[in-house]
Parts: C-alpha cells; structure tokens; sequence
C-alpha cells in the first residue's frame, strides 16, 4: 500500500473514531433518559381525558377544521361552569382528535399515542428553553455564551427528565391535561421569548414596527387569559424578564438606559392580561349558573399558604414516595430502592452526561459564565417568581385545598413549579462562585448524582404508582374499552367483552351523573368509526 493509502486509511479510522467518540454520550443520554421516562410515557390515559380522546372524532367529523367551530360552542358550556378557555380547549381537541386517529390508523394502544404526545411536550420544553436563552442579553448588549447556552439547556432538559413524578396520577399535571399542563411550560418560555425579542429589536425598528411589536404582546397577555388559569403566570414571568434582562444588577433597575422600551413593553403585555382578565370576569358572571371547584375561589388565607407551600415541596421529585405508598393495594409488593432496572437506566444517563461535561468542549469557559452571570441572575429571579405564580393560580380554587393536604398531593402545576425550580438550580450552577474549578465540578457532580438517585431510589415508586392506578377497578375497564374501540373487532369473544364491559361500566358508574357520561361516549364512538352497535344486545 502506498504511503498515501495508509495515510488516508489512518485519517478515515481516526475520523470514524472521533465521530463515535462524540456520539456516544448522546447516545448513553438518549438511552438513560427514555428508560427513567418509559413507565410515564407507557402510563395510562388519565381523567376525564379517557373519555376527550374516544369522543374527539365524532364530535369534530374527523376534520381537524371542525374543531374551531366546536370550540365556540363549547364555551357556552364551559361559562356557565365558570371559565373561559378558548385557546386551551382548542389546542387540547386538536391534539385529542389526531391522536385518536393516529390509533386509528396505526392500531397502537391509545395510552401509546398519549405517550408520544407527553415526549413530544417534554423535547418542545427544551426547545423553548433554547430559544429563550438566545433572547437574553448581557448588559453590553451581547448574547450568552453559547457555552453557556448548551450547558444551560443540557442541564434543564436532564433535570426535566429527573423530575417526572407519577404520584397521585389522576391529579398530575405530568400525567393529565398535559397538553394545557406542561404545554404550559412551552407557552411560558416562549412568551419570555417573545417578549425579549421586541424588546431586542426595538432600536431596529420604526414605528409601524414598534406598534406592530406592542400590539403583538397586548395579543398575547389577552390570548394566555383565555388559555388556561396557570397560563397567567406566564405574564409574570416575561414582565420580569422584561424589567431585569440586560442590566448589570438587580439595584439598576431604575437607571438603565433603554428602560422606555422595557416600560412600553411591560404595559401592553400587561394591558392585555388585564382587559382580558375584566371582559372574561364580567361575561362569566353573567352567564355562570354551577361554578366548577375548580375555579371557585376559596381565599381563606391559612388554606392558600397551607396550599402553596405544599405544591411547592410536592413538585420535587421523591416527595411522592409516601402517597404512592399509602396508594398501594394490598395484592402489590412494597417498592424498595434499587428495584427494577431504573437504576440501569439512572447510571446509564450518568455516564452519558460524565462524558459529555468532562469533554474538552463540555463545560462553559469561567470568562463566560463570569459575564453572564448578572443575565442568569435575571432569569433565576423571573423562574423564582413564575413558580410563586404558579403556586398561588392554583391554590386559590376549592378543589384544590380538597385535593393538595399532604405531602406528595401533586396537582396541575406541577411541571410548571419544577421546570421552573430546576431552571434556579441551573442558573445557581453556572454562576456558582469565581473559581472555575468549583464551578465545573459542580456542574458535573449535582446532575450526574441527580440522574442516579432519580434511577436507584425514585423510579421503583414511579412504576409502583403506574401499577396501582392501571390495576384500578375504572381504569382497567376503559383500557379494555379503548383497545376494542380501536380494533372494532367483530368476533364473537369480542362482541361479548364489549359487554361484559357495558355490564362493568355501568356498576362503576353507579348514581355518578359523570361517571355514566362515560359509556354513552364510548358507544357512540364505536358506531361512528365502524358503523355498527358496541354490543347488540343493548337496548
């Protein structure tokens, strides 16, 4: 072989080499966190969503352009309940009718289908957290470092995966609702993106621009009222990332030049929020008639605190340990650390995130966390203050001082308060202290132990909680009832499970006007996607 062949043969091994050596971590990573996410993604479909999905295609004709007009007429419903939703009763329908028909046409159990939705809401939570990094500024007027950037989102989107909880499912914001629960967290990262891009574009802008900009974020505060309750303290949080981006610090708030931008920006978004907020007040009160415990107030304040305090504790991952054992049923065995394979997958997400961060290029250089440390500082107080947010949306309701009492009583907000608590942890990091070798091996050390604690001692109750409610009296005949409706079979033993589960239904259902909502739902939905009866026998 020529001396050219064997050079060429040599740079051609070294270049495969390198391209291995470098995916490897990402491949560790991928594979540990789907393992630490799989009892979650694979859980049952939860709450009134069992039944959402099944009626979806019927109700829209399976024609996603029906669901706008279904929704306005829906809201006649829902006002006289006491809530205006719009825009998150459409966003849920939608996602409830392609799923569904994505069942349809694949054959895949629908608990699979909501699985791939919840993944999909998880990475779009990492996406928007990366772009609104690259809205904020430094006080120069300089981005972050896109070392700091990579680290940040790495370290969110671990930390993200580490705290999914499954404790007390039927109220949890990461396994009901996701689409408006942790959809919420998307629409809170990009309003903060949003909100920082007009602000970083206003100097470029004429005033047809700048209008334009404005009205767009007055658009936006109305449009997060008419979304969800929780969606509101997306409002806080852009306003104050909008007040503190791009300022040296916290006691330069007033004497900042630009700060006419920041104030016109601030007052439309919350011009918005407010006029909303009054239109959609005073039309509920005239059409209310049986407000939902959901969203009667209850302000008595010993509840809010005692409320906002646990919703805050409840969100960190492991405080649902002793409810998903209170939850067990006596025919399980009791969960015990080390169990299962999560600590395969724990160590297996360690390692990938070991090699990653200990890489030449895996870890910020000192320089740049130092100059980017008054902007982390700004985004850790605007995530401080959306979890308080949070917090206080969702404590003020009857239902939930009756559902969040004890430790490990999870509830909507949920995702929200941790992707938010999780984010201080990660500014808290990057900016940790002026020695960059303290910094770097706190930046390896907290995630890597993070993800083998999570695997070793939080995934067996994970799976312990996923069993208790699949082996539930209800949920065991609407998963039995979702797998016919998506088969239609016609044999026999089917025709005659169908209703056996029609006999099921209807004992569980007992003199619960919602609980016998359920069957009516599913039949009809049997006979609009297959054209004949759920069980002939019935009259």
């Amino acid at each position: 072989m020529t001396h050219q062949g064997v050079a060429w043969s040599r740079h051609s091994t070294d270049g495969a080499g390198g391209s291995v050596a470098r995916s490897l971590p990402w491949v560790l990573i991928a594979v540990g966190a789907v393992g630490l996410l799989l009892p979650w993604l694979l859980s049952p479909v939860a709450s009134d969503e069992r039944y959402h999905y099944v009626a979806a295609p019927e109700r829209m004709d399976d024609n996603v352009l029906n669901v706008l007009p279904w929704t306005r007429d829906d809201m006649a419903w829902r006002l006289r309940g006491g809530r205006i939703a719009p825009i998150g009763v459409f966003m849920q329908q939608v996602v409830y009718l392609l799923g569904m028909q994505l069942a349809h046409a694949t054959g895949v159990p629908l608990y699979v289908v909501h699985g791939l939705v919840k993944s999909l809401l998880l990475a779009a939570v990492v996406v928007a957290f990366w772009l609104l990094l690259r809205q904020l500024r430094r006080s120069d007027g300089g981005r972050l470092d896109p070392g700091t950037i990579r680290t940040a989102v790495l370290l969110l989107g671990t930390a993200t995966v580490i705290g999914v909880t499954t404790a007390s499912p039927s109220r949890n914001g990461w396994t009901t609702f996701v689409v408006l629960c942790i959809g919420g967290v998307v629409l809170m990262f990009l309003t903060g993106a949003l909100s920082l891009w007009v602000l970083n574009r206003w100097a470029c802008w004429g005033w047809l621009g700048r209008a334009l900009g404005l009205l767009g974020l007055s658009v936006t505060g109305a449009a997060l009222v008419l979304s969800y309750e929780l969606h509101w303290a997306a409002v806080v949080f852009a306003g104050c990332l909008l007040v503190l981006s791009g300022r040296a610090s916290f006691r330069s708030v007033r004497r900042q030049p630009g700060d006419a931008a920041r104030w016109a920006a601030v007052s439309s978004l919350l011009t918005g929020f407010v006029v909303a907020t009054l239109w959609t007040r005073a039309v509920i009160s005239a059409n209310v008639r049986d407000r939902y415990t959901g969203v009667e107030l209850d302000l008595d304040a010993l509840p809010v605190l005692r409320t906002t305090a646990l919703q805050l504790v409840n969100a960190l991952p492991g405080t649902g340990i002793p409810r998903t054992l209170y939850d067990l049923t006596t025919a399980q065995p009791t969960p015990r650390p080390f169990g299962g394979f999560g600590w395969f997958w724990g160590l297996t997400l360690a390692l990938g995130l070991l090699v990653l961060l200990l890489r030449r290029d895996g870890l910020p250089e000192p320089a740049a966390t130092t100059a980017d440390r008054a902007t982390l500082r700004a985004l850790g107080g605007a995530l401080a203050v959306s979890a308080l947010s949070a917090a206080v949306v969702l404590s003020v309701s009857a239902q939930s001082h009756q559902i969040v009492t004890h430790p490990g009583d999870t509830y909507r907000g949920t995702p929200w308060i941790w992707v938010c608590l999780a984010g201080i942890v990660v500014v808290v990091l990057l900016g940790l202290g002026r020695d960059g070798r303290a910094r770097g091996r706190a930046l390896v050390i907290v995630p890597v132990a993070g993800a083998l604690v999570a695997g070793a001692i939080v995934w067996p109750y994970t799976v312990a909680a996923i069993e208790t409610q699949r082996g539930s009296v209800d949920y065991v005949i609407w998963e039995s009832a979702q797998a016919q409706l998506i088969s239609g079979s016609s044999t026999p033993d089917a025709v005659a499970h169908r209703c056996l589960l029609s006999r099921q239904a209807r004992a569980w259902a007992g003199d619960s006007s919602y609980r016998k909502a359920y069957l009516p739902l599913y039949e009809s939905a049997f006979a609009h996607r297959w054209e004949r009866p759920w069980c002939p026998t019935d009259t």
